[in-house]
């Protein structure tokens, strides 16, 4: 027999692909239902409404992506700056891939970025906490001298929004931008920004 957490995995999966196809607005409780075999009233176990679905959608989104910037974060055979570079770039592959197909799911982000503040809030915190770990090690390094390790990597965070924050991100996509072309920006902004902290350094010294 599946468990709650099981069952509440293949809704979730059910629905992102109803939401990717048809929208978030156009999508009822019942169609959701109805693409998991089950009644609507069983689905109300579950989920208490869409919007706690779409917050659902939402964390597993963000878990994944926070598992990935820390797989990064944790390679031994990355230099600081490497790092940095790759946890961007890691952002942008992942985004690209999971909103590839899904043109209609700025519907589901808008929804998000009303009803579930805390969630967005909370996983900025992570991907900050996460970059400063690598500003950290470039200090002991001595690859980054950095004063404000939070405020830099708040900084950093918010020089490469067009990489990780998706209705910037979908927006370039689409007027045109590639896979490649957007990695070839995130590789120079990355640049230079470690050699604007290199470059402290030596001023520092």
């Amino acid at each position: 027999m599946a468990t709650k957490k099981e069952i509440r995995g293949r809704i979730l999966d059910a629905a992102w692909k109803r939401f990717s196809h048809y929208g978030y607005n156009k999508t009822t409780m019942a169609e959701v239902a109805s693409d998991c075999n089950m009644s609507a009233a069983n689905l109300y176990r579950y989920f208490k409404d869409k919007s706690d679905i779409g917050a659902g959608i939402a964390k597993r989104y963000f878990d994944k992506e926070i598992e990935l910037i820390r797989e990064v974060v944790l390679r031994g055979d990355l230099t600081p700056r490497q790092k940095l570079e790759e946890v961007i770039l890691v952002s942008l592959r992942y985004n690209f891939n999971e909103f590839e197909d899904s043109p209609a799911i700025m519907e589901l982000i808008d929804s998000i970025c009303k009803d579930s503040r805390d969630m967005i809030d909370g996983h900025k915190q992570e991907v900050v906490a996460n970059i400063v770990k690598i500003l950290k090690d470039g200090n002991l390094s001595g690859d980054f001298h950095v004063k404000d390790l939070e405020e830099t990597a708040i900084s950093i965070r918010f020089a490469t929004i067009p990489f990780h924050v998706t209705p910037v991100f979908l927006m370039l996509k689409n007027h045109g931008c590639s896979e490649d072309d957007m990695e070839g920006m995130a590789r120079k902004v990355i640049k230079l920004i470690t050699e604007g902290i290199a470059k402290r350094q030596s001023a520092l010294s």
